[in-house]
């Protein structure tokens, strides 16, 4: 059980009366506390007040749902109203009881969310529910949006068909290949995960297929392709849109024959992978400038699953901030971090974040590591409110932009909150980063 409560005797009353019933309890006497202990305990059921200091009525309830939809919550207030209990219910409170508690009436409420959880849990489809629990992971999922592509997770993960992730640069393709692969009968087999425009076009083939001894210069040794390494579980193929054509057609016989062969080998050999890519290109223009086959993308594409940017799923982002929050604590354990106050998280809620997932996850890990103090403020933040070149917009005051200024100081706008990665802004841009470089000498 979580007792989020400030009154510590009153919390420490009702853990005595709990503990000797047979049930383990954790104190929180703060909000804050209480949605770190969420997150790194696992909880049967939570009581929690109406209102916890520093926060507005049922916050604490609200927040707790976002990272556990399922968890029971019993709130608890000191002057009871129906509207309240109302207000309550519609927020998802399991019950709404008065205090001080009554030791007897809340044991029965919790045996009745035991039995209801249990209860659930026989009523589900198995198949799909059990891959569930098991594939969303680290998949932040409280938008609606986000829960929609939990649940077709679990429903792909059944399969051994081929997927293709698509999404902006930074969204968590990754995270959504690993919970597939994880959801799956494979799940115990190995997960692969190669970057194809990571690696230079002369050495993409080995590192997928392999080669033999004296392939070519500096092959010294055999060396198994990832391919191999995989065999048996699953093979991320990321930023798949840049994949060579010299290499598609190879890829095209593992999909339809599982067939591979090592560079400078004359041998065949079989592998049993499921292949999974990911792309935030789109491979139908692609396609039409010759740059992909098209046979190549209709294998690929036999499930598509689109990742969406975090602009349009912002319910996500406060339950993305405590989840990173407390992964940085753990990296970082000499930190004094450990909360974010209203006014920083506001700015944290409202910020754009062009580079989606990654670059929020970045920007946790920064106030983490650079932090000096137990709580995050604004002034924390002026490396995000700070306006980089770019971000002074026409006004209304002024005379308007022409399209071209627009587009320049957009360019330089996320190259500024890259910190000057072209190729990352080119990934947020959606564009080659020959089209990135030819704006940029347009520009002098």
């Amino acid at each position: 059980m979580l007792i989020a409560d400030e009154n510590v005797a009153s919390a420490l009353f009702l853990r005595d009366g709990l503990t000797l019933k047979g049930h383990e309890c954790e104190i929180a006497s703060s909000g804050d506390k209480a949605l770190i202990d969420i997150r790194k305990l696992v909880f049967d059921i939570a009581i929690c007040n109406v209102q916890m200091e520093g926060q507005s009525q049922f916050e604490l309830l609200e927040q707790i749902r976002l990272i556990q939809p399922t968890l029971p919550v019993i709130v608890g207030a000191a002057v009871s109203s129906i509207q309240e209990a109302v207000a309550a219910a519609t927020r998802g409170a399991f019950q709404y009881v008065p205090k001080p508690f009554d030791i007897e009436q809340l044991l029965g409420f919790i045996e009745q969310a035991s039995e209801d959880s249990q209860r659930a849990q026989r009523a589900t489809l198995p198949a799909t529910e059990h891959v569930l629990a098991k594939s969303n992971g680290e998949i932040v999922h409280a938008s609606p949006s986000m829960r929609q592509l939990v649940e077709s997770i679990g429903l792909v993960a059944r399969s051994n068909a081929a997927v293709l992730i698509l999404g902006e640069s930074g969204t968590g393709k990754e995270r959504v290949a690993r919970a597939i692969h994880a959801g799956s009968s494979r799940a115990n087999q190995p997960f692969v995960a190669l970057n194809s425009s990571a690696i230079p076009e002369q050495l993409l083939e080995s590192e997928m297929f392999g080669h033999v001894r004296g392939a070519f210069t500096g092959a010294d040794q055999s060396r198994r392709g990832l391919l191999v390494e995989s065999h048996g579980g699953t093979l991320l193929l990321d930023e798949i849109g840049d994949m060579p054509m010299a290499l598609q057609p190879k890829l095209l016989r593992v999909l339809q024959f599982g067939e591979t062969r090592p560079v400078g080998s004359d041998r065949i050999g079989h592998v049993d992978v499921r292949v999974i890519a990911a792309t935030h290109r789109d491979l139908s223009l692609l396609v039409k400038e010759n740059r992909f086959r098209e046979d190549l993308r209709h294998r690929l594409n036999v499930i598509p699953l689109v990742v969406p940017p975090l602009r349009d799923r912002r319910e996500d982002i406060l339950p993305l901030i405590q989840q990173f929050l407390q992964e940085a604590r753990e990296r970082t354990i000499t930190s004094p971090v450990d909360s974010i106050n209203d006014e920083a998280m506001s700015v944290l809620m409202r910020a754009a974040w062009p580079g989606n997932v990654r670059e929020l996850e970045n920007a946790i890990e920064r106030l983490v590591v650079l932090g000096s103090t137990s709580v995050v403020t604004r002034p924390d933040l002026k490396f995000l409110e700070d306006k980089p070149p770019g971000e002074s917009w026409p006004t209304t005051e002024g005379s308007l932009w022409t399209l071209k200024q627009m587009n320049n100081s957009y360019l330089d706008w996320v190259l500024a909150r890259t910190d000057g990665d072209k190729a990352r802004a080119a990934g947020i841009l959606n564009i080659d980063l020959s089209t990135l470089y030819r704006w940029e000498r347009a520009k002098r």
